[in-house]
């Protein structure tokens, strides 16, 4: 992680701490010594600096070290920037940040190489019951927190053949299958880390993972954490301690509406920070961050018309391919089309988010200003199942050659796949699909990549509604 001094992290942190705009005195001084605290500690010095100097601040600060195989990275710190009920921000100098819940890592920011998006079935976490138990358990048999646990996390990292002046970006899935136990103050998990890749099982990794609780039990203080294949592990040493999280439930769909009139005529337009901050009743740690979605009833109305738009131009594909009496494509494009009327498709200011980033830039921190919409704005968050849609080539009697494939992740990337390319079978998003371009008339050769922008704005809340019913 960098050492460069960053002004958004330390107004972020001080912000939390002195807790509200109009200072006393005493709050005024403790804001300017936690800011000049900051500077220090973001320097570009060549260490970190000794815990006897950093127990002398007064805001939470950890160790970081990152360790893969033999090779162990330099010895850096991370500084409390936020904490709510989706998570606990820690952050460097250089806007990278990793966000724990119960003492877990369980998503990280900005980091080179990859980052993990997300991490699932976070009510059911062993480590989460430990921290909440009132004692350590006699034996192994008495204690009711040991035994495994299954989640999924997801990874963004570069595609293969990664091109830095056109770059892309995948979102893959893993299956983590561990087994925790506590020994006094210790606890210990072991695991794997497996990815299935076009039905198959592929790369997998073996983990061990382990956690010194406090005293009282109720805080994670020094940690070992398996993160990503390409990261490795991640090692935190707490210094001065964060509050612990209170327990959430199993996540639940986040959706609610803010209404025009609360805030216009208020001055300055708010941004979405804003209601995230205020409605966190609403977020979870393992809410779906990637699938955050902005809706408004004035852009359904434009979307609407633009979707009719392309119903048009599809049924104009029917008539020419009958036109040359070219049946099999005839075929093919009417179930195009019948498919793209049935799509749940809702049109959206944003296609995810980044949340650590939301604290300290303004692209994942959108405007909502009082023009766009009518009466109010919807802001939902709803886990991005796998979506396998368009042709059927098997089932339509349709030869591979006639069919490209495009792939729309759920943070709104496009990219169009090689026909050599497998999907992972829990890999998050969409795969249309549809004719090939050399096989489209002259005039229709850009409608794959159209469908695909129309698969942008896919209503993820309306799938997992179906899924549930």
């Amino acid at each position: 992680m960098r050492g460069v001094t960053t002004v958004a992290v330390l107004l972020g942190v001080t912000s939390v701490i002195s807790g509200c705009s109009l200072l006393s005195s005493q709050e005024d001084t403790q804001t300017t010594a936690a800011t000049e605290s900051l500077q220090f500690l973001f320097a570009d010095a060549p260490s970190a600096p000794d815990r006897e100097t950093l127990t002398q601040f007064p805001y939470p600060v950890t160790y970081v070290q990152f360790a893969k195989g033999g090779s162990t990275g330099p010895r850096t710190i991370l500084v409390l920037a936020a904490t709510g009920t989706h998570g606990q921000y820690w952050f460097s100098a250089g806007n990278e940040a990793l966000v724990l819940w119960q003492g877990r890592v369980i998503r990280s920011s900005q980091l080179q190489v990859e980052n993990r998006l997300h991490t699932d079935n976070l009510h059911a976490d062993p480590l989460a019951c430990y921290l909440t138990s009132t004692s350590a358990p006699a034996t192994q048999k008495d204690d009711p927190c040991a035994g495994s646990w299954s989640r999924t996390i997801q990874l963004k990292r570069p595609v293969a053949n990664f091109n830095p002046h056109q770059p892309q970006y995948e979102i893959v899935s893993l299956e983590l299958q561990s087994q925790l136990q506590r020994n006094g103050r210790d606890i210990s998990e072991t695991g794997t880390a497996s990815e299935v890749i076009g039905g198959d099982v592929g790369a997998s990794y073996d983990f061990t993972n382990s956690y010194r609780l406090s005293t009282d039990g109720n805080y994670v203080i020094s940690s070992r954490q398996w993160l990503s294949p390409r990261h490795g592990y991640v090692e935190l040493e707490m210094v001065n301690l964060a509050q612990p999280n209170a327990p959430r439930g199993e996540v639940q769909t986040t959706d609610f509406k803010v209404p025009i009139n609360a805030f216009k005529g208020s001055g300055a337009e708010p941004r979405l920070r804003e209601f995230v901050e205020a409605m966190q009743p609403e977020f979870y740690p393992d809410s779906y961050w990637p699938g955050l979605r902005i809706h408004s009833d004035k852009l359904d109305q434009r979307f609407a018309a633009k979707r009719a738009g392309m119903i048009k131009r599809l049924r104009m594909l029917v008539a020419t391919y009958e036109h040359d009496k070219n049946t099999k494509l005839a075929q093919a494009a009417k179930q195009l089309l019948n498919d793209f009327q049935q799509w749940p498709l809702r049109a959206s200011y944003v296609h995810g988010i980044d949340p650590a980033q939301m604290r300290v830039t303004l692209k994942h921190n959108p405007l909502l200003n009082s023009h766009d919409a009518n009466e109010a704005y919807e802001i939902v968050l709803a886990e991005a199942g796998t979506q396998q849609l368009g042709l059927q080539t098997k089932a339509q009697d349709l030869p591979e050659y006639l069919t490209e494939r495009w792939q729309i992740q759920p943070d709104g990337s496009v990219r169009q796949l090689h026909a050599h390319v497998k999907q992972t079978a829990e890999q998050p998003g969409i795969v249309l699909t549809s004719i090939a371009e050399r096989y489209l008339p002259k005039g229709f050769r850009d409608i794959n990549a159209q469908l695909a922008m129309f698969l942008q704005h896919w209503n993820y809340a309306a799938s997992v509604q179906e899924s549930a019913q």
